[in-house]
């Protein structure tokens, strides 16, 4: 067979202790975290013990407790307060719940995060109407003579009983004189909703237009609250507002002195309906330098003409129902545009920057997820101390041999261009963490593997992500009958969840992957100035634009193609927005932020419209020699374009062009450190030279803790991936040695393993109390027994196979490659533990385990509770008993699982043995 010339990555496990290079140190913040959703609020103090003891034993370092609704019929009856049912929000009995889980978290080294309230968004019984998130509401109605008598201004009878007048304005239209009048504020004159006036002279025959503007609160209450953290929607737009929302939490925590948590966290924006603020007239011209009351007409009549051309399209659209080009219409005026941006000052100063400055007052930090909003992202991101972005849905990579699971996964609308809004924040602005709501939505409930995990987890850390939180973890008491209490819309990362058994090597990738990733300093290639006013600009059907993962690629997909371009170009870059982009100065032939993080230039997609300051700015730095990319420059914005002009300023990273891989590269005070990934459908096994110069570098597996030295020469570094394979490659600006410089590995050679096998089973439920005769591996879900087909849990396969002496001859090192494994399997020969497969591909590499003669063979496969709970529906179990939304399917509707077909479940191939001779 053919040589192998390179380093086998996993190679043995002692080969970590021959090398001086070692793993950063994992400090807490390495390992992952987890949204904590306390349903109900209704725990108590020995199943939180317990509960946390499980996460701190299975490798969980956070939890972030977010109050949500309750568990039906678990209310408090009566006065006396029964421990185990609801507790409501920041009462006495809430805040000695908070107190016994920070101790709990001291004495297992978990830290303890919490939502600034309960469900989302901010919000609860204690905020009154006049300080409610509130929408706009325009009466538009005109009149012709000199005079008007009453004229109703009468609010919609649905916003009628909130609705509060702001201003009415009156413009003449149609009038006789060469110039009309200036629009007049009549607002004075309005009496119980209805307007007399006379016209001023000299405009007797004029058509008067009369727009009345007001605010209608209480737009929204709180989505799942808990009790106690039921009400309306605080107006995020409202610095008092904000203030007293947040002077109610830090009651409950002085009068019970209870500490404040490590971090507090704010979900994304979802306060869809909120177009307005109390004072937005008087923020408007403070900040735009006019009065937006005098241009009413220009903003409405730019609504009434998209109006106009959405009828129009709909007609077009009846030939092609697929047609998206509705959603954007045309150019919106000035109007819209500082209207917009305002909205976006109001939010990033009054809500985002008070709440951080109120955090850091009582000890603590934020952790904030800006999307959504309808503010500059990056700015948003900025102003916290933690910047999470969030994925939703599952991505499709088409990695060989990772489980599909087709009808039962929604798309990822979280793509790498939206992974990165946050790391760039965090990159410009020197924070040294970035985390994200990791695995929202990936598949149906109860059907998620770990292996289904890894890959978009992968994308994340390319992106920039470091400090991942699970979507999410649900308290459930031990002894609740399962499945327990759960959530919708999460991965359930839970001790009732079968995948929990081997969730612990899934978290020691994690904490391998992210010491490495919050180690030294950011080092991508550009600044991306970010077009937000680019997206203003653009005719929705809204006067709101909210930057969701769900919308970003219709209100920017020139901008996510020109980043996906810089990827594939071989480059790597962070977003930047205005505000940030005037701290930046040119200093040694690089550009640098006020944090200190240097880049190569600075690429400014779109239309480049901005400010005159910034443009002066941009100008300056140019003048001063700092690369500037206008992409508008360009012939055209395609793939080679950029590859050839970001060529003059930066090298590209050609295992990126040529194989295809993802990849983050960071510096350090001996050189850099990368984390690849090949999220393709091919094995890579190529030499590609690096952008940065080395002269020694080392490779670690986060998957098992190895590290072995890179093989390189002249002509580049050999990079050999398999399929879904991820790696981490360290270099060194300077030669050092090593005290084992690795092994060069020669023929391979397979060995069958013909079986017979048995299969048994272990902490299963139900109960399988036979044992079965296989002639060769197959899922369990196959055979003819039914207790079988229904079990969640681990299945034991064993077998034994025979080495003869020439079998054992020259060999360096061994693999298992356990084919199609359904889904999580541990491995032992002889007794001894070889590893745990969980993600693809599932092949373990070893030394020492295997002699001559016979071995036992011991894979110990656990799988998914699917086949569980559909029994669970099918015999008519009332499981399903949370309030509210309940358990719904990925697209948000009521659901059963009695019509599932049975998962796959167990060895789903043939199992042979790698030998790798010397």
């Amino acid at each position: 067979m053919k040589k192998q010339f390179f380093i086998l990555w996993a190679m043995v496990a002692m080969a970590s202790t021959c090398l001086a290079q070692s793993w950063p140190e994992a400090t807490r913040e390495a390992k992952p975290g987890t949204r904590w959703w306390w349903l109900g609020s209704a725990v108590d103090k020995k199943n939180l013990q317990w509960t946390m003891r499980q996460y701190a034993e299975h490798g969980i370092g956070a939890v972030e407790i977010t109050p949500l609704y309750g568990v039906q019929g678990n209310e408090q009856k009566g006065e006396r307060f029964v421990a185990g049912r609801n507790i409501d929000y920041l009462s006495d009995h809430w805040m000695d719940m908070l107190q016994f889980t920070q101790s709990q978290g001291t004495l297992q080294d978990i830290e303890i995060d919490m939502a600034t309230g309960t469900g989302w968004p901010f919000g609860g019984p204690w905020v009154p109407l006049e300080e409610s998130a509130c929408k706009v509401v325009f009466v538009d109605t005109c009149f012709v003579g000199k005079k008007v008598v009453d004229l109703p201004l009468t609010v919609p009878e649905k916003d009628r009983k909130y609705s509060r007048l702001q201003k009415v304005m009156i413009y003449g239209i149609d009038g006789s004189a060469k110039e009309p009048p200036a629009p007049a504020d009549v607002t004075d004159l309005v009496v119980d909703g209805k307007l007399t006036w006379t016209a001023p002279k000299g405009h007797k025959k004029d058509t008067w237009r009369v727009i009345a503007v007001y605010a209608r609160y209480g737009v929204m209450k709180v989505k799942r609250a808990a009790p106690g953290g039921e009400g309306l929607v605080v107006d995020h737009f409202d610095r008092k507002a904000v203030a007293n929302y947040l002077r109610h939490i830090e009651e409950a925590f002085e009068r019970t002195n209870t500490p404040y948590p490590h971090t507090f966290f704010n979900d994304s924006y979802e306060v869809a309906d909120a177009t307005w603020t109390t004072n937005f007239f008087e923020e408007f011209e403070k900040r735009r330098g006019y009065k937006l009351e005098d241009h009413l007409l220009e903003l409405l009549n730019g609504m009434a003409a998209y109006k106009s051309a959405m009828k129009e399209l709909a007609e077009k659209r009846k030939d092609n129902p697929n047609d998206l080009s509705h959603f954007v219409i045309g150019i919106g005026n000035k109007e819209l545009v500082d209207y917009r941006e305002t909205l976006g000052d109001l939010l990033l100063e009054n809500f985002t920057e008070q709440w951080t400055a109120w955090a850091h007052k009582h000890g603590a930090i934020t952790r904030n997820q800006a999307h959504g909003s309808p503010a500059n992202l990056i700015d948003c991101y900025a102003a916290v101390d933690i910047p999470e972005i969030e994925g939703f849905g599952l991505s499709e990579f088409g990695i060989k041999g990772l489980r599909t699971d087709p009808g039962k996964t929604r798309k990822n609308d979280s793509d790498y261009s939206m992974f990165k809004y946050a790391p760039s924040a965090a990159h410009v602005c020197g924070k040294p963490y970035t985390s994200s709501e990791t695995f929202t939505w990936l598949t149906e409930h109860f059907r998620t593997s770990l292996s289904q995990l890894k890959p978009d987890l992968d994308l994340m850390f390319c992106a920039g992500v470091n400090h991942m939180f699970f979507h999410g973890t649900c308290y459930s008491p031990q002894d609740d009958a399962w499945p327990g209490w759960k959530f919708y819309a999460s991965i359930d990362m839970s001790p009732t969840n079968s995948i929990w058994r081997d969730a612990p090597y899934f978290m020691q990738y994690v904490e391998r992957c992210q010491s490495f990733l919050q180690w030294g300093q950011p080092d991508n290639d550009f600044l991306v100035l970010l077009p937000v006013r680019d997206a203003w600009k653009q005719w929705t059907g809204k006067l709101l634009m909210q930057f969701s993962i769900h919308a970003m690629g219709k209100l920017m997909p020139e901008f996510i193609k020109t980043i996906l371009d810089i990827d594939r170009a071989g480059y790597d870059c962070d977003y930047i927005s205005e505000r940030l982009l005037m701290g930046v100065t040119y200093k040694d032939g690089m550009l640098e932020t006020k944090a200190g993080t240097r880049y190569k230039g600075l690429i400014i997609p779109g239309s480049g419209n901005m400010p005159e300051t910034v443009k002066a700015h941009i100008d300056e730095l140019k003048a001063q020699g700092a690369n500037i990319f206008y992409q508008n420059d360009a012939a055209s914005n395609h793939f080679f374009n950029i590859e050839k002009i970001l060529k003059t300023a930066a090298k590209p990273e050609p295992m990126k062009t040529e194989c295809g891989l993802k990849a983050i590269r960071r510096k350090n005070a001996t050189g850099y450190h990368y984390f690849i990934a090949n999220l393709t459908p091919h094995d890579i096994d190529a030499v590609e030279p690096l952008s940065v110069d080395f002269k020694q570098a080392v490779w670690f597996n986060p998957l098992n803790g190895a590290i072995t030295p890179a093989t390189f020469d002249e002509d580049g570094l050999r990079i050999t991936l398999r399929s879904g394979e991820s790696m981490i490659l360290q270099t060194y600006s300077e030669a050092m040695p090593l005290n084992n410089s690795g092994t060069t590995l020669g023929d391979t050679v397979a060995i069958a393993i013909p079986g017979p096998w048995t299969l048994s089973f272990t902490e299963e439920a139900p109960r399988v109390l036979k044992t079965f005769a296989l002639e060769k591996p197959q899922t369990w879900e196959t055979l003819d027994d039914d207790s079988v087909k229904v079990t969640m849990g681990t299945g034991v396969y064993t077998t034994h196979v025979k080495l003869t002496k020439a079998d054992m001859k020259d060999a360096a090192c061994w693999q298992i490659d356990l084919g199609d494994v359904r889904e999580s399997a541990r491995v032992y020969i002889n007794g001894q533990f070889i590893g745990c497969a969980w993600s693809v591909p599932f092949v373990l590499t070893f030394d020492g385990a295997l002699k001559e003669g016979d071995n036992e063979l011991r894979i110990e496969v656990t799988n998914l509770p699917a086949n569980r709970i559909a029994d669970l529906d099918r015999r008519g179990v009332k499981w399903r008993k949370m309030e509210e939304i309940n358990v719904v399917d990925i697209n948000y509707k009521k659901t059963t699982y009695d019509q599932w077909e049975p998962v796959p479940s167990g060895l789903n191939s043939e199992v042979k043995l790698i030998k790798y001779n010397k």
